[in-house]
């Protein structure tokens, strides 16, 4: 492959996976204060409402983002791989790297707050 097509690649696979996931973060990082607050525009949420917003809602934006970074970093490597250049692979792999670890640390942070939703609500269910 040319060294022309891998950065073509590469930055036609970060620029849009950047901005889907911008997107993914923007919208789960809206939601955490209706699930653990229940007041949504000042108007209050049932509880079965702020289980949805977690599992329907959350849950599906934390999964496209770290679904948007892994398929870039995948691809990145995949370009890395076929390119001829040394210094185009290391973009790449640069690339790929960093995907990896967008997605590697909204994955284990996701875990945790998923958790936290998860005690808030029973706490609350159970008052």
């Amino acid at each position: 492959m040319s060294n022309e097509v891998a950065l073509a690649l590469v930055a036609a696979s970060t620029f849009p996976g950047f901005l889907c996931y911008i997107c993914t973060a923007a919208m789960a990082n809206s939601l955490p204060g209706q699930i653990i607050s229940g007041v949504a525009k000042g108007i209050p949420i049932p509880i079965e409402w702020r289980w949805r917003l977690l599992y329907q809602r959350w849950v599906y934006y934390v999964g496209a983002g770290i679904g948007v970074s892994l398929v870039v970093a995948v691809f990145n490597f995949k370009v890395a791989g076929l390119a001829a250049d040394g210094g185009v692979q290391a973009v790449a792999y640069l690339v790929a790297f960093l995907a990896a670890l967008v997605a590697t640390g909204w994955l284990l942070s996701s875990i945790s707050e998923l958790a936290y939703f998860r005690r808030t609500l029973k706490e609350t269910t159970n008052d």
